[in-house]
């Protein structure tokens, strides 16, 4: 069923994402008087490259766990440094 409802939306058919190809925004009416340049610059600042922040994510969780690993390395060879000194002097 079809209201006479009037709405301004804007389709973005070109995302640049692989995730999704086809993107509707519906536009609240208090924003609708908004002339067409400026309802396509507010519709191009969000971010459509799902893609490329998930990859961000995974390498910034690789340099967490290589610090981790580094740290527990370097603990490790004090520790063992130490209880050797420790031992020589018994």
């Amino acid at each position: 069923m079809v209201k006479g409802v009037s709405k301004t939306i804007i389709e973005v058919n070109n995302t640049g994402s692989k995730l999704f190809e086809k993107i509707v925004f519906y536009v609240t009416p208090e924003y609708g008087c908004l002339n067409a340049k400026q309802l396509k610059r507010a519709a191009a600042n969000f971010s459509f490259n799902y893609a490329s922040t998930v990859k961000c994510d995974a390498l910034r969780k690789r340099v967490k766990r290589k610090k981790i690993i580094k740290t527990v390395a370097v603990s490790s060879a004090v520790l063992l440094a130490a209880a050797i000194v420790f031992l020589l002097f018994l």
